[in-house]
């Protein structure tokens, strides 16, 4: 993948923040140019390759595996499901204080899952479609390293070291497969939308101020704070991803949101 040189300054900035904030911690990053239908450039990165827990980063992977079905005619977006197919589980969303009575679409289910993350809306979405599935669909898009074992809250399948995984650079192909859907069909629209409608605003634009329009996902478990997407700018559109493992969350989402910061300012005023 070709590189931009000018990216040098960026990568020596954002060391910096890592060996000041995070010096033992795992951190990679990536940010890329993004043009319809061209290979991605990229700017800057450190440690793209390398494998980080997934925690809800995956969830991008299950909505496009979704929507793909959908598009195929194998899936019905329009088709409920019953809250009660899938055991109740905590953490992120909403469902959890909704009556297991209660049924919703897949798109409904899938608009939860990332919006608010929702972990029981996830696990409902991946009984129904198949970790299996799932996987070899990643395959396919040659994002290998996003992979799916385990249901969201799967303590057991934790302890078993039974993990769900990702990488920035495929987190950033998949987020170029979005992209350049997102003008093609009712479909790419409507995953684009949801993508731009996250309520998570804590890590990589958190000193943007609301009125910049981020597409993205974020994900955190303990000791792992993540978040990735797509920025779109006067100065052209960009991928960007953060991924921290192993530093305390509270230092993770602060450096992540000074890396945010620092990466949009570069775009803006120093890229050429």
């Amino acid at each position: 993948m070709e590189r931009i040189l000018a990216g040098k300054s960026l990568e020596h900035a954002l060391q910096a923040l890592i060996d000041e904030r995070a010096p033992q911690g795992k951190v990679s990053y990536l940010l890329t140019t993004l043009e319809d239908d061209e290979n991605m450039r990229i700017v800057a990165a450190r440690h793209e390759s390398h494998i980080h827990t997934g925690a809800s980063m995956v969830k991008v992977l299950i909505m496009e595996y979704l929507f793909h079905l959908s598009r195929e005619g194998q899936l019905d977006l329009a088709d409920s499901i019953s809250l009660s197919k899938t055991p109740r589980v905590e953490g992120a969303g909403a469902l959890q204080e909704i009556s297991s009575k209660h049924s919703f679409t897949y798109l409904e289910y899938c608009r939860l899952m990332m919006v608010l993350s929702d972990n029981w809306a996830t696990n409902i979405l991946i009984q129904a479609l198949g970790m299996e599935n799932i996987n070899a669909h990643a395959e396919k898009l040659g994002v290998s390293n996003v992979t799916i074992n385990r249901m969201m809250m799967d303590i057991e399948a934790q302890q078993e070291r039974r993990e769900n995984t990702i990488s920035a650079l495929d987190l950033a192909l998949l987020y170029q497969h979005i992209y350049n859907l997102r003008d093609e069909s009712l479909y790419g629209s409507e995953m684009w939308n949801i993508l731009g409608r996250q309520q998570y605003r804590d890590v990589i634009p958190f000193h943007w101020g609301d009125h910049v329009k981020f597409y993205h996902k974020t994900g955190s478990w303990d000791q792992v704070i993540h978040d990735g997407g797509i920025l779109q700018t006067l100065r052209g559109d960009f991928c960007i991803i953060v991924l921290i493992s192993d530093v305390p969350n509270d230092t993770a989402t602060e450096l992540g949101a000074a890396m945010g910061k620092t990466i949009k300012e570069f775009i803006e005023e120093a890229l050429p």
